[in-house]
């Protein structure tokens, strides 16, 4: 009989629990789902210290607060059209605050991502590995949450080339254009790894238009060329001032969103565990989302604008716009603002996290079933 086998069971389960827990003590409450968030703020491993835990408990709960305060000052600034302060504040500190919190988050998790390829660069060759996808998927989420932090310090309409600040280059239409087309170009690369490779690991089926083009075409359909079609009818819009340009863009955004709902429907139904199969449901109703709000919101906003009969009708180039704060335009925009600079960076930055800790996972259970 070994010496093991000899010590009483929870002798045993303190030394193991000092291996796993990096020096926790033994009999440590097990973190539950809020606390283990930490991993999230703090690094993988952090869940596992009972001081760490709290502290991501209370960075949860302060950006849960956050969230919450926003989302009521939305709700009454676009109820109450006169709430001037409310709005204000949104424009001025929750939205550029919280797209560049979710930038500086992108960043750590490009970061943690480039310290682990680095770490696995010398690893075995039938292990898995974080390699170029993994931070292509992370520098995407980085680029995009730049170009809301961007847009979200200078509020601005490229459609009526009006702004609501100073009028300089940075908030010019063309600024404004180019850095959402890097942003909405890095987000669709962003979203089309995450689904490729996630169906590929589940073994989901992908492609709702995959039918069609293998019938008529030898390539597989992709959302990149759908996004570049959508930034050219965008920037065909800032050109000529025509506003229906921008309703074709948004007809282009509505055929990604139904090829991400229905990838994501797939993925949902062959999801593994708690995690991502919120993450996937997630990305299905975030998808749905954004087809009826170009649907029913950008699309009639665009289809009946018109820019002549303002003073931003007779701007003389694309490096200038008119500064108009108190125009009733930025109401009208406040869902737009609100949804894009906050939700949609705040997605994208969860969707890279989940792909880091699916791959993680993976690896690591690639690492046990080969030790056992």
């Amino acid at each position: 009989m070994c010496a093991d086998s000899r010590r009483p069971t929870s002798q045993l389960r303190a030394r193991n629990t000092n291996k796993i827990d990096g020096g926790v003590p033994p009999y440590a409450a097990a973190p539950n789902h809020l606390t283990r968030l930490s991993s999230f703020w703090l690094g993988e491993g952090a869940s596992k210290d009972p001081h760490y835990s709290a502290l991501g408990a209370l960075l949860t709960i302060a950006a849960a607060i956050i969230g919450l305060v926003a989302g009521v000052l939305f709700v009454l600034s676009w109820k109450i059209r006169t709430f001037v302060l409310g709005r204000n504040f949104l424009f001025d500190l929750i939205i550029p605050f919280s797209a560049g919190i979710s930038l500086l988050i992108g960043v750590l998790l490009l970061s943690r991502w480039s310290i682990m390829w680095i770490e696995n660069h010398s690893m075995p060759k039938n292990k898995i590995k974080f390699g170029r996808k993994g931070l292509i998927v992370c520098g995407s989420s980085v680029l995009f949450a730049f170009s809301c932090f961007y847009r979200a310090l200078n509020i601005a309409d490229e459609g009526a080339a009006m702004c609501r600040g100073s009028p300089t280059a940075f908030n010019a239409p063309v600024s404004g254009r180019f850095i959402a087309t890097l942003g909405e170009v890095a987000l669709v690369v962003q979203v089309s790894i995450y689904i490729q490779e996630t169906a590929l690991r589940l073994g989901a089926i992908q492609g709702l238009w995959r039918s069609i083009f293998e019938q008529y075409t030898s390539l597989p359909f992709s959302t990149i060329l759908p996004v570049i079609l959508a930034e050219t009818m965008s920037w065909s819009g800032v050109i000529s001032g025509n506003s229906k340009f921008y309703c074709a863009e948004y007809v282009l955004w509505m055929l990604i969103a139904l090829t991400w709902a229905w990838d994501s429907a797939e993925l949902l139904n062959k999801s593994e565990g708690y995690s991502e199969t919120v993450m996937h449901a997630a990305i299905l109703l975030g998808s749905i989302g954004l087809f009826f709000f170009n649907a029913f919101f950008e699309i009639p906003h665009f289809f009946k604008y018109q820019r002549g009969g303002t003073a931003a009708a007779h701007i003389p180039g694309l490096w200038e716009c008119i500064q108009d704060e108190s125009s009733p335009l930025w109401m009208k925009r406040l869902p737009f603002f609100f949804c894009y600079f906050i939700g949609c960076s705040w997605s994208s930055v969860a969707v890279a996290y989940r792909f880091m800790r699916a791959f993680r996972k993976a690896s690591l259970n690639s690492s046990d079933s080969k030790k056992a």
